[in-house]
């Protein structure tokens, strides 16, 4: 990522007071401004933040901002996990799958179950010191013969252990890319209420401050994340919290006939369950507000295809 060059670990430290709690982040003056316009004027720009170093986002959460940050360095970002649900109870004999955490940690490398320390299974046995050794060492004390570069047996087989060397960096990249991986529900007492709203929050943030790349990165979390969902009747609460986020002016105000890209990818997902979503009596309370939701759902259900 170019913003990951050499210059940016140059670059000076600029703070961002964060939160209710003021807790104070020092990040990349130019990680920051690589990320948008609005960020670039703030940090570098001629505002008063720039020239201070300094600037309060006191109306945003701790954890949205590290994901951001996150998200600054890598191009990527992890989501909390979800809580499990203490009023849920599950069946007994109806147990759940284990997690994707569970079950790659009982997995291991191909490399840790190899039971031989950098031999290959039809490596020759180390040769014996007196095979290291050419086979007419007068040669070598004869001045009037010239000396011809000849690879011994030991030269080689060192060569051979140097070149099979090999360090799996694959399960590195593996690990990486399953932490920041969508993760799907897999029992009902999985409340993913804040894995929901972790993407919506950094996709609020990101409309805020022009962050393109980020609002598609937080778009394509939360709708791999809602088509994977298993809508349990205990979880269609964590979509009623989801819809009453997107759908509150203070995060994403009302825009007349230009709907907004969360708004518009989450009232589709409650038109495609809306025969579930009616049960659950959070979602007839929501309808029930004023707001811009009702009719977003309404459109859809009566004009799918505009």
């Amino acid at each position: 990522m170019a913003a990951l060059l050499e210059g940016v670990f140059r670059s000076r430290q600029f703070v961002f007071v964060v939160g209710e709690g003021r807790t104070e982040f020092s990040v990349h003056a130019d990680v920051i401004s690589k990320q948008s316009k609005a960020l670039k004027a703030l940090v570098s720009g001629e505002m008063a933040e720039a020239s201070d170093g300094r600037a309060i986002f006191e109306d945003l959460d701790e954890n949205t901002f590290i994901r951001f940050c996150q998200f600054a360095y890598t191009g990527d970002y992890t989501p909390p996990d979800f809580v499990r649900d203490p009023g849920v109870l599950v069946p007994i004999g109806r147990g759940s799958p284990p997690t994707p955490t569970e079950s790659q940690s009982a997995s291991t490398s191909p490399r840790d179950q190899s039971p031989h320390m950098g031999y290959d299974e039809d490596e020759p046995e180390p040769l014996s010191d007196n095979e290291f050794y050419p086979e007419e060492p007068a040669d070598f004390l004869d001045e009037t013969k010239p000396i011809v570069s000849k690879k011994s047996s030991r030269s080689r087989f060192l060569r051979r252990l140097l070149d099979g060397k090999d360090y799996d960096v694959e399960t590195i990249r593996t690990s990486s890319t399953i932490r920041c991986a969508v993760r799907e529900n897999s029992s009902a007492t999985e409340d993913f209420t804040l894995v929901l709203l972790s993407h919506a929050q950094l996709y609020v943030f990101a409309e805020k401050w022009g962050i393109n790349d980020l609002k598609t990165v937080a778009l394509h979390k939360l709708h791999e994340t809602i088509t994977s969902f298993t809508l349990y009747s205990s979880r269609r609460r964590d979509i009623v919290e989801l819809l009453r986020y997107a759908y509150s002016n203070e995060h994403t105000p009302d825009r007349g006939e230009c709907i907004d890209e969360l708004r518009s990818l989450v009232v589709l997902y409650a038109a495609c369950e809306v025969e579930s979503l009616m049960l659950c009596p959070e979602f007839l309370l929501l309808l029930a507000e004023k707001g811009e939701l009702t009719p977003d759902l309404v459109h859809w259900l009566i004009h799918p295809s505009d």
